[in-house]
């Protein structure tokens, strides 16, 4: 028994410290640096009693803390204007289909800025939603943010990232096929993660227990760290590679934004 319980906490250690491995490889290689401060426009949605779900102090501090994470490719952000609405039927969405989220845009849209919305909530289990690639479109899109932990996830999207579970194609543990399946991002290891399945059954206090394998029978190894898992209570980080492709979304843009 003792020697299954060491074996146990010495795989656990391996495969956290495979992540982080895969994770930070790139560390002694240049970036890109945007030299850029992207400004924001925070909208607030109030809810029918004039409520709103996130007070301004709040976002501007949650803003605020992104700076840190795009600090490596020169990037940071500050709130250039904070507006409330008092259309209570926009305080509830459910989520990037939803009619009124088109309407909002067409309202409320203020060009060539980062449009970011509070709303009080999303359908289903949504924290928020984003226009994927959004950092090149200066006439519509935004972000839409139900609970304040999912700005940096949701600012990824917004950038030009992917979910590191989904994509074209079931990418391998191995890596062979990183750069035209899951997604696209080599330095982010396959994973195996189902939307809507039960996080309890992939991770167990930050550590990946799900038995899951490839097509190669290859157990998988997913960086639970990583901001654009589904693994919200153990993210910390981007990667080399997903940092590269955020800062050429942007430096490939024309016009670009404020």
């Amino acid at each position: 028994m003792m020697y299954k319980t060491l074996l146990s906490i010495l795989l656990a250690s391996f495969f956290t410290f495979s992540a982080q491995a895969q994770q930070y490889h790139h560390a002694d290689q240049s970036l890109p640096c945007l030299d850029k401060e992207f400004t924001i426009v925070v909208h607030i949605m109030r809810d029918s009693l004039g409520i709103t779900a996130h007070d301004s102090t709040s976002i501007r501090q949650a803003i605020q803390n992104l700076n840190p994470l795009f600090e490596p490719i020169c990037a940071s952000f500050t709130v250039c204007e904070i507006v409330f609405h008092d259309n209570f039927q926009y305080a509830n969405l459910l989520g990037a289909s939803d009619a009124k989220w088109v309407e909002m845009q067409e309202k409320y849209h203020k060009d060539n800025r980062i449009n970011m919305y509070f709303v009080t909530s999303l359908g289903g289990s949504e924290a928020g939603f984003a226009t994927f690639g959004g950092i090149t479109n200066m006439t519509d899109g935004g972000i839409v943010i139900s609970e304040l932990g999912a700005i940096p996830h949701e600012m990824g999207h917004f950038f030009g990232l992917l979910h590191t579970f989904t994509g074209s194609g079931a990418e391998l543990v191995d890596g062979s096929n990183c750069s035209t399946s899951g997604d696209k991002i080599c330095d982010t290891p396959a994973d195996p993660y189902v939307a809507g399945e039960k996080l309890s059954d992939y991770i167990k206090d930050c550590v990946f227990i799900s038995p899951k394998t490839d097509a190669n029978g290859d157990f998988y190894v997913p960086d639970v760290g990583n901001i654009m898992s589904y693994y919200t209570d153990c993210t910390c980080g981007f990667t080399y590679d997903q940092y590269n492709a955020m800062a050429i979304k942007y430096l490939n843009s024309s016009p670009k934004m404020w």
